[in-house]
């Protein structure tokens, strides 16, 4: 029986999603990442559930990583372990980018490695006071890979050598300066910020948040003018769903708009 390194509740239309191993800085495991993509699916197909938020448990780590436990083995078995390892995680990284929902992340500690890589495809990432960023992987002879895809589009390719170079450890307020971090909260008020800014925001028309969401994912990299003639469809496209002219009866009629996700 698998334990329970997965946490997930919902209130107020709101899944909030725990890593919880604190007692190993939320280190990911291959389990634990196989039911965290099990858990961003079925949140991400729950009609009950409108924004997403990720943190870590306990008062030291978001997330520290994978569990580097037996890596330094050196045969067969291990190199297929460890291929399996990195397609799991490659898995996260996958299943956060095509969710139809909004998520947020609250780092409450360390976000290393592939914590950072976590904390970088979220759509927007708070943190507090204590949290450190980085990719320390060129300590041990390695390179941080897979994060780099996230870390490039949310920061830039400078910083992201930067990081990866140096192998050094970022603060929050560091951290939001290089366009890594929205907002840094003091450590006892990062999650009532977070969950007040998840809450609001799952008042929103859930409808243009899957499609402006999945047009914000789509013209990564595109041409511009390519890009424009995808937005103005899409435009189109909202533009003739019920929520939205459900939004702009209530704005008419002054009263607050009842969203169907259609």
């Amino acid at each position: 029986m698998r334990e329970n390194h997965i946490l997930a509740s919902i209130k107020d239309q709101v899944a909030t999603i725990t890593l919880n191993r604190p007692n190993k800085h939320n280190a990911l495991t291959g389990e634990m990442m196989e039911d965290f993509v099990s858990i961003l699916n079925e949140m991400n197909n729950s009609s009950d559930v409108r924004v997403l938020l990720l943190t870590g448990a306990g008062e030291k780590s978001f997330c520290s990583g994978a569990d580097l436990g037996g890596m330094s083995e050196n045969n067969e078995q291990h190199i297929l372990n460890y291929k399996a390892h990195v397609t799991k995680y490659k898995n996260c990284l996958l299943a956060i980018h095509q969710l139809k929902k909004p998520i947020i992340a609250a780092v409450n500690g360390y976000a290393l490695a592939g914590g950072l890589g976590l904390a970088a495809v979220c759509d927007i990432t708070f943190a507090n006071e204590r949290a450190l960023f980085g990719a320390p992987e060129i300590n041990v002879g390695l390179w941080g890979m897979m994060i780099s895809a996230p870390l490039i589009q949310t920061i830039g390719s400078k910083k992201t050598y930067e990081l990866f170079y140096t192998g050094k450890k970022v603060n929050a307020l560091e951290a939001k300066e290089m366009g890594l971090v929205n907002a840094v909260y003091p450590d006892s008020e990062l999650m009532g910020e977070v969950t007040e800014f998840a809450r609001q925001l799952a008042k929103r028309n859930p409808t243009a948040l899957t499609l402006g969401r999945e047009a914000m994912q789509m013209i990564q990299g595109m041409d511009y003018e390519k890009s424009l003639n995808y937005l103005r469809d899409q435009v189109v496209i909202l533009g003739e769903t019920e929520d939205s002219k459900e939004g702009m009866d209530a704005f008419l009629e002054k009263r607050e708009p009842i969203w169907n996700g259609r």
